[in-house]
């Protein structure tokens, strides 16, 4: 008997393993299908390169957090490529589910076990798990900062939120999120004279990440001249993207809807129908995983929220990966709910029987929307960067020792050229084309690998010559290209 006890439990942990390495064997071919087809991929790998040129220069990250590219700059060092980076990812995220399914009860509880399965088919997350992005990371430090937290690891915690804070700007939110819960816990058990859930020195989850958050704003007004410019830089990039400053001045029936928009419209493409069951779970997600645990998430999707009803994000779907485990969370709870209100109701049907059959309900609803994702991914990893690749095949031709200057990321690393061939100073920027003109004249000859309108100074100025164009760019065509410079 015991043996048999044994196995049962056995099976839900070892079924998730299963699933979990069929999946990430999922993402790691269609990694080795083709390219990266997230432009910001390329972007943050060219900053990790530029930091090894020049580690001063701290507007190099531009409106991005730094941790993301010192650590791929580590690897770069060690040997490692932005494919490193990806297969990462494919581990990262074959991590979170696994993570999530311990917090929630393993075996003892059957939302756990639909929870991770729910979170492990998430297409947004099955997409990032290809990607050279880190938002698989940035789900699973923050998801570990929860668990460290409710375990009592408060030093653990305190180091995984502080990562994440120098990852994204939504840990920002996290933080504070913790602060209420400790000030809420002191405050409640003082008042009913009870013993307090975390001890006084978990306010170091909440000092620690601070402190580095400041560190880093310190930094970077050395640097630029101006308090938290990164900031201001994002919105005014977005803004200028999305051609708006916010849903505010639209009326409140746009407001309401772009305040819906990641926790609703993007869930429901995210989980499918099973999306209406997580209205259910917020009880027992809330009394079985604490408030910690929901706040810290609904931080985050406040958030994300707030940003893009001000536009200053894209609105990019793959802002919502951090949500994953909540949402997992409250519909596998809610299924739960159903099933022990359904066995309730009708005493002849088994709870167990209910369970398995809302277990599956929510497993179909979320694998309905991972084909289609996932097909389209596919594709868009499959076509890759053509006119990048072709770019590349002119760029590997040329002398070893010719200087490239190059500032879009998408050439320079699928170029697979050594790091130390290019100059990624933008092209257009004032001066660039002084610049490029005495490197010509200093070296011989330079060639210089962007955008056909970020040559338009050089162009006019008769500095170099157009010597490629990849097919279907033509005279007029705002396509890439490459120019040489030479010594006159």
């Amino acid at each position: 008997m015991r043996a048999r006890g044994n196995l049962s439990r056995l099976a839900a942990p070892l079924l998730l393993v299963a699933i979990v390495i069929l999946l990430a064997v999922w993402r790691v071919v269609l990694l080795r299908s083709g390219p990266d087809p997230d432009s910001d991929a390329y972007g943050h790998h060219g900053i990790a390169r530029q930091i090894l040129v020049d580690p001063r220069d701290l507007s190099v990250h531009w409106v991005w957090l730094p941790l993301f590219h010192y650590a791929q700059s580590l690897m770069v060092l060690l040997g490692g490529t932005m494919e490193t980076v990806r297969y990462a990812n494919v581990a990262f995220w074959a991590t979170v589910p696994i993570v999530l399914f311990r917090y929630m009860g393993a075996a003892k509880d059957v939302a756990a076990f639909v929870a991770a399965i729910a979170c492990a088919l998430s297409p947004i997350g099955m997409q990032m798990g290809t990607t050279a992005q880190p938002e698989a990371l940035f789900c699973l430090l923050v998801l570990g900062a929860v668990v460290a937290m409710d375990r009592a690891r408060y030093v653990a915690s305190a180091a995984m939120l502080t990562s994440a804070a120098l990852l994204r700007y939504e840990a920002w939110a996290a933080i504070a999120a913790v602060a209420i819960v400790l000030a809420s816990d002191a405050v409640l058990a003082r008042r009913r004279r009870t013993q307090r859930r975390y001890a006084a020195r978990a306010w170091i989850v909440v000092a620690t990440p601070i402190a580095a958050i400041f560190v880093w704003a310190i930094a970077r007004r050395i640097n630029d001249g101006e308090w938290f410019s990164f900031l201001h830089q994002t919105k005014e990039f977005a803004n200028d993207a999305m051609k708006s400053s916010g849903s505010f001045g639209a009326g409140i029936a746009h407001v309401v809807s772009d305040a819906m928009y990641y926790g609703v419209h993007v869930a429901r493409r995210v989980f499918g129908p099973a999306l209406w069951l997580a209205p259910i779970g917020i009880v027992r997600t809330v009394r079985k995983q604490g408030a910690l645990f929901v706040l810290v998430f609904a931080a985050c999707l406040g958030f994300i929220t707030l940003t893009w009803i001000t536009r200053s994000s894209l609105g990019l779907d793959r802002h919502f990966v951090v949500m994953l485990p909540l949402y997992a969370a409250l519909i596998a709870n809610g299924a739960v709910q159903v099933g022990e209100l359904v066995a309730r109701v009708w005493k002849g049907w088994g709870l167990a029987i209910v369970n398995a059959a809302m277990s599956v309900a929510v497993v179909w609803s979320t694998w309905s929307v991972l084909d289609p994702w996932m097909h389209e991914w596919r594709g868009a990893i499959e076509h890759g960067w053509p006119d990048r690749e072709a770019v590349g095949v002119y760029l590997r031709a040329l002398p070893r020792d010719a200087t490239i200057f190059c500032d879009e990321a998408t050439v320079e690393i699928i170029s697979g050229l050594d790091r130390h061939r290019f100059d990624r100073h933008w092209v257009d920027e004032p001066g660039g084309a002084d610049r490029i003109a005495e490197a010509g004249a200093r070296e011989g000859t330079v060639y210089v690998a962007t955008w056909l309108r970020k040559m338009r100074e050089l162009r006019d100025r008769g500095a170099g010559e157009i010597v490629y164009r990849p097919p279907g760019v033509t005279e007029d065509d705002t396509g890439l290209a490459v120019m040489r410079v030479s010594r006159r």
